[in-house]
């Protein structure tokens, strides 16, 4: 349904759902654990629901696309659908375009089994290396347990929270900068740039720790110490968010031909 021209900068409005979200349950977290008998976690859970009924409710006037419309044989309301979503009535070019994607898609058989061939398999190779390694970054970690790795490293409990809200913070902003840039200096200087980005930060966040705690775990954090932490893992969240983050999921589906995709 994305114009052509800005097909990567909509594509990260996934991405964009995804690290707002993580900010507002960083933001709810931090206001819930300052409730007192026990109710703080039970109503974080249960906000969970407000996004889950206004995604049900959108989803009802949620229009299919043009594409889905003609796979079903339906070729006029395809048509009229494309030109709702562009705005205009010449859309001919465009259309013929989807048209003949359509056809072209019909008439693959056994895609499964076209997906092994050899002439394939860089395509097939390189699309499990780019998801294998955005898991590998780690990011899992850092997102997911940051009030508790905080927590660990001897931040208190508020301020562990307060640093995860922090980074979430970072995560959306550094999200924009990949919506305004992925089109304009392109995929592989974004992931090169966050990749980069990404090694230095690690390696940094790992002298500091060893600095202070050495092999054996035992040591403190220093109030400079645990600044300089959290920069270098907001450093580390905003390479990710801007490259392997949504371009894991935008690179696989632009180098696939139309027969494997």
């Amino acid at each position: 349904m994305a114009p052509a021209k800005i097909r990567g900068a909509l594509n990260m409005g996934f991405q964009m759902a995804i690290t707002i979200g993580i900010l507002v349950v960083g933001l709810i977290n931090y206001g819930t654990a300052k409730i007192e008998g026990g109710w703080g976690w039970r109503l974080s859970l249960a906000l969970a629901a407000i996004p889950a009924i206004m995604m049900t409710i959108g989803f009802l006037f949620l229009p299919d696309t043009p594409n889905s419309i003609l796979e079903r044989g339906h070729t006029e309301r395809a048509k009229e659908m494309l030109q709702k979503i562009r705005g205009t009535e010449n859309i001919d070019n465009e259309f013929q375009d989807l048209f003949d994607a359509c056809e072209a898609a019909k008439k693959v058989q056994h895609p499964w089994r076209n997906i092994i061939q050899p002439r394939y398999r860089p395509q097939l190779v390189v699309c499990i290396l780019i998801l294998l390694f955005q898991q590998l970054t780690g990011i899992n970690v850092i997102m997911f347990y940051a009030p508790v790795l905080f927590k660990t490293l001897g931040f208190g409990d508020e301020a562990s929270l307060m640093s995860a809200v922090i980074t979430g913070t970072v995560n959306a902003l550094a999200t924009l900068v990949s919506i305004f840039t992925v089109d304009k200096f392109g995929r592989r200087s974004l992931f090169l740039e966050g990749g980069i980005q990404m090694i230095i930060s690690q390696i940094a966040v790992g002298d500091v720790i060893g600095w202070k705690f050495g092999v054996n775990g035992e040591g403190d954090l220093s109030r400079t110490d645990a600044h300089v932490i959290l920069l270098l893992i907001c450093a580390y969240v905003a390479a990710y968010v801007w490259s392997w983050g949504p371009l894991g999921w935008l690179v696989p589906s632009e180098i696939c031909p139309l027969e494997i995709r």
